[in-house]
């Protein structure tokens, strides 16, 4: 029997465990895993010293669900880089090749009185309550340790008749989970036989995007390098190690898309001479082809670019005019004339992600009341109606249609992570597939039957703290729960940071260290993030999706119910506090398009301040300007807080990276794509002057931000490491 539901702190090795905190710690520093990786760790503990095979493993930790081991490897993988093991000379977990793994480091239980306690939840001293001693620390909760042994413990002698019955209930049960244990394995063991599962890529930095060539021998997929500067399209035969560029273009290359004859792939680009949408020769000599300036990148990152089956015309996504909202365009290939031929509603994110059916009919794409909250909708061809498939107000990655054109594949984490569904247009029915259950994100399907690719992987994350001058990081929280997007208290003794670690996004809140952390809002769903400390302490500014929209939200530093400051049918993001805490600065599409607006702390009405662009709005410390970046753009800005001339400032940070700058007393932080080595720079506004803080080892993840502590010595930064668990491919195909 394996024991593994278990909540007491035990030690492995030189790490204290704590599964009820998801937690390893050593020498004060604390590493946060997500809860299947707990469970592999658990299991492998439960059997010290003796092989777990794979099979059992992965009973154990995915019951009645079927997946392959890459996603067991993913797990054994983070736990060697938290415990710096090496597979070749391990000192924690040992590779059995083609069996399983054993855990050979110690295990050591500890005394219940010696448990260790789980630290209390950190509240910054000026929020705590008065009282007239010293405050109390919350005694931990009493819980019973479970033995790792599985050794039955003594049976004494029956006491009499009235046993009978109870010892007939226990073997009844006993029979019980037995059955269920091997009815398991059973299914498992029939739904692997019904598929073959292949690591297709497992290169240096990540691959994306899988896209199936019409006949179902070649892939197009997206390369992502480990420093994260390059993003090139390639093509790898099925069964085949041979990988080739499409081009030589060392534009950033997006969306791979086959043309029906298998000759050409279109894709999306942005490159030194801007915007394009191209189309290449597979294997030719001719330069791609633009055909197409897009107006502005609408996630093409997650499958922007369908080929109809005709071959007369692509779809993608694209911005009319100022409009805000996306919308899905068809490109004539003959005429090269574009046009909108979807509508989303005024104040929506818009129109995503279009695929063609394989039939010709439909044309299936995402619409987004927020970028983080979409549902599947499909249009027919022939007349233009649109129809609404799914209702769940969830994120949906990606999607691809079934070969016979009745049913489309899609992710999403409506099941908590990212996971790979299916549903059917006929009776609207979402089923989970047996495959790609965890991590999983655009699946690709081919010509054949069953055949299925997708990416898999989630990179570790890491809040890191940079110190002037030093290319050296000091983790400060590590897991894969993509943690980022840090914001100081006034004193430095806190941060605020948006986490997954509870199963939806949500804001926490760590000692500088990284340690004592308490999750500060329980929106229990939707996407909840960008959190703001105000100069005061007492009070944090963040942005949530409880009805399909953005809205900005504050919440008591200590704790408490969150109240909700802008509503509408609109989207409202990335809220800032002004230098005295009495305005709040945020961007909104409330105005039609993309702005800058404000309100009032204590609620009224929002009033707009630029007419362009802006996102993460930041007032310098003496109030006289407030500084931004664009959504979609290098370089950063300023306007008067009350409107009036916008004027850019600096060509740095890059598109994409609108958060990673802070305005302090010290200069502009700001990070700097613009060399081969990115690197944090500070910029002083009154002499125009630039000096370098630190270079770094490679470019962060999109998005996020940085943080700048006390004199501006140090500054707290998100990074990623792909080595052991970034994202790849795999195909799936039916057995015959």
């Amino acid at each position: 029997m394996i024991v593994t539901d278990r909540r007491a702190a035990f030690q492995v090795g030189e790490w204290m465990v704590r599964p009820e905190l998801n937690s390893l710690t050593k020498e004060g520093a604390e590493r946060h895993i997500e809860p299947k990786v707990m469970k592999v760790l658990l299991t492998l503990a439960a059997h010290q010293g003796r092989v777990v095979s794979k099979e059992d493993l992965i009973s154990e930790v995915w019951p009645d669900t079927f997946v392959g081991d890459d996603v067991l490897t993913r797990c054994i993988s983070i736990l060697r880089r938290i415990t710096e093991d090496d597979p070749h000379t391990p000192h924690y977990i040992q590779t059995i090749p083609k069996v399983g793994y054993r855990l050979v480091a110690e295990v050591v239980e500890f005394p219940e009185e010696e448990a260790a306690p789980v630290s209390p939840p950190l509240v910054p001293p000026a929020l705590k309550e008065e009282s007239d001693g010293e405050p109390s620390t919350p005694k931990p909760a009493s819980v019973d340790p479970v033995p790792l042994l599985t050794e039955p413990p003594p049976v004494s002698r029956w006491k009499g008749s009235w046993t009978i019955p109870a010892i007939l209930v226990a073997l009844v049960v006993v029979a019980g989970v037995i059955w269920s244990y091997q009815s398991r394995r059973e299914q498992r063991a029939r739904a692997a036989s019904a598929f073959r599962m292949v690591q297709f890529t497992s290169y240096a930095g990540e691959q994306t995007q899988p896209a199936f060539s019409p006949d179902g021998t070649r892939v197009a997929f997206v390369w992502i390098s480990e420093d994260r500067r390059s993003r090139r399209i390639y093509i790898k035969k099925v069964g085949s190690e041979e990988v080739k560029p499409l081009t030589e273009d060392r534009g950033e290359q997006f969306s791979p898309a086959w043309s029906p004859d298998g000759k050409r792939v279109a894709y999306l680009s942005i490159a030194k001479d801007g915007l394009g949408l191209y189309t290449a020769e597979v294997g030719g000599t001719e330069a791609p082809r633009r055909v197409l300036i897009p107006q502005e990148p609408s996630h093409w990152e997650q499958g922007a670019l369908s080929w109809s089956p005709d071959g007369r015309s692509l779809i993608y996504p694209d911005h009319a005019g100022t409009s805000p909202s996306s919308s899905i365009f068809l490109l004539d290939l003959a005429t090269l004339h574009a046009r909108p031929i979807t509508t989303p509603p005024a104040g929506w994110e818009g129109d995503l992600t279009p695929a063609y059916s394989p039939d010709g009919r439909w044309i299936a794409f995402t619409r987004a009341t927020e970028t983080a909250v979409r549902d599947i909708y499909f249009m027919s061809v022939a007349d233009g109606k649109v129809q609404q498939l799914t209702r769940d107000r969830m994120n949906i990655d990606s999607l691809a249609w079934s070969p016979d054109s009745l049913s489309i594949i899609f992710s999403s984490n409506r099941g908590g992570k990212y996971g790979l569904w299916t549903v059917n247009l006929r009776d609207r029915k979402v089923n989970r597939l047996p495959v790609g259950t965890e991590d999983a994100y655009q699946p690709a399907t081919g010509p054949k039957a069953g055949q299925l690719a997708y990416t898999q992987g989630s990179a570790i994350w890491s809040i890191v703290r940079v110190r002037e001058s030093d290319l050296k990081y000091e983790a400060v929280l590590d897991s894969t729960q993509q943690d980022s997007a840090p914001s100081l208290s006034p004193d430095g003794r806190f941060f605020a940071f948006q986490s997954h670690r509870s199963g939806n996004q949500e804001i926490w809140i760590a000692s500088e260290k990284g340690d004592g952390l308490r999750q500060l809002t329980f929106m229990g769903g939707p996407l909840t993030g960008s959190p703001s400390w105000s100069h005061q302490g007492d009070r944090i500014l963040f942005d949530s999706r409880p009805d399909g929209h953005s809205h900005i939200f504050c919440v008591p530093a200590s704790g408490g119910q969150p109240k909700q400051l802008t509503f509408g049918s609109v989207n409202d993001i990335t809220p800032r506090w002004s230098h005295d805490d009495r305005t709040i600065y945020f961007r909104s599409n409330r105005g039609d398009r993309w702005q800058l607006w404000k309100v009032s702390a204590d609620g009224g009405e929002p009033q707009p301040i630029t007419t362009g662009d802006g996102i993460v709005p930041q007032e310098s410390p003496d109030g006289q300007w407030l500084y931004y970046t664009h959504g979609d753009g290098d370089g950063l800005w300023r306007v008067s807080p009350n409107g009036g001339v916008e004027t850019k400032v600096l060509d740095q940070p890059p598109s994409q990276y609108w958060g990673y700058w802070q305005v302090t007393s010290h200069g502009i932080y700001y990070l700097d794509g613009s060399q081969p080595a990115p690197a944090i720079r500070v910029f002083d506004p009154a002499t125009k002057k630039t000096t370098l803080f630190a270079e770094l080892k490679q470019m962060p993840p999109l998005y996020a931000g940085i943080a700048v502590e006390g004199e501006g010595k140090t500054v707290l930064l998100l990074m990623t490491d792909q080595r052991d668990a970034g994202r790849h491919i795999t195909i799936v195909e039916a057995q015959p």
